[in-house]
This record gives C-alpha cells, structure tokens and sequence, in this order.
C-alpha cells in the first residue's frame, strides 16, 4: 500500500485493519479481513466443559461446521473459565481445516475494527508462535494474535 506521503509502498509499514476483542481483562486483535463474520452464543455450556480449549466441539451455523477454539480457556488466567461473560461471541474466520470445518474463536467481547501500521507492531515479550506482537490501540496495550499458528 502507499503511504500518505505518496511514496513508493513499502511491507515494513503498511496500513492493516485489525478488529479487537476482549479476553477477560486483556485486548487482543487479529487481522479483519481474516474473520468471515461475527456471532453471538446464547448458550456456550457445552463448549466450556470440553477437556480441550483448543479443540472445545464443533458447531453448525448455517448449515456449515465451525469448529471453535476456547480463547478464554486458552489464553485466560485459568484453564478452566469459572465465570463466564453472559454474552460471549465467536469470530468465525473464512478457511476450512482438512475436514471443511470453519475455525472459530470463542471471546469475551468483540471492540471494532482500527487501521494500524505494522511498524507499530513491537515483538512479543515471551517466544511463542502464537503471537505476532503488541502494539497501542487508543491508548491501550493490545496483543496481535496469529490465526494461522493457532488453526495449525
């Protein structure tokens, strides 16, 4: 993309809208355009007892098969969430795994969507693959995960 000042584009810097989330007191974001669409979960029991966050059941919506990751389990300050938000949402993103089903992440509350720079991104502060980084969103420290090593 060019930047403002009309120069050549440049990958070091460019504009990528992110959409933020909440997982329990944290703010997290991940690339818009990765995420299909965005529902809301009137019931998300059966999803909260599953041994594993990281592969909590599968649902349909529409017809297709969504399987859903956890977030809150996963990247909370506990394994298990005991208290849960009264409205959770899940991101449905638009690739398929081996077997067509849609990834989804399970979250606290979906914020909106920013145009960040990603020269703002700085490094994550711990080695996991997990995590593109973190940059300043209005003021406040957000955490850029990566769908792709999450869906591997």
């Amino acid at each position: 993309m060019a930047s403002a000042s009309n120069d050549e584009p440049s990958t070091d810097d460019e504009r990528v809208t992110v959409l933020t989330f909440d997982l329990e007191e944290r703010r997290y974001c991940v690339r818009a355009e990765s995420v299909a669409s965005m529902l809301g979960v009137a019931d998300d029991a059966s999803l909260a007892d599953t041994a594993d966050p990281w592969n909590a059941g599968t649902i349909t919506v529409a017809g297709e098969r969504v399987r859903v990751v956890d977030l809150p389990r996963v990247f909370g300050s506990t394994f298990r969430t005991a208290t849960r938000v009264d409205e959770p949402k899940l991101l449905v993103f638009a690739v398929t795994d081996e077997t067509d089903r849609y990834y989804s992440w399970l979250v606290d509350h979906v914020e909106a969507t920013r145009t960040v720079r990603t020269a703002a991104l700085e490094p994550p502060r711990t080695n996991t693959t997990h995590v593109k980084g973190r940059l300043e969103i209005d003021g406040s420290d957000v955490v850029w995960l990566d769908e792709r090593t999450i869906h591997g």
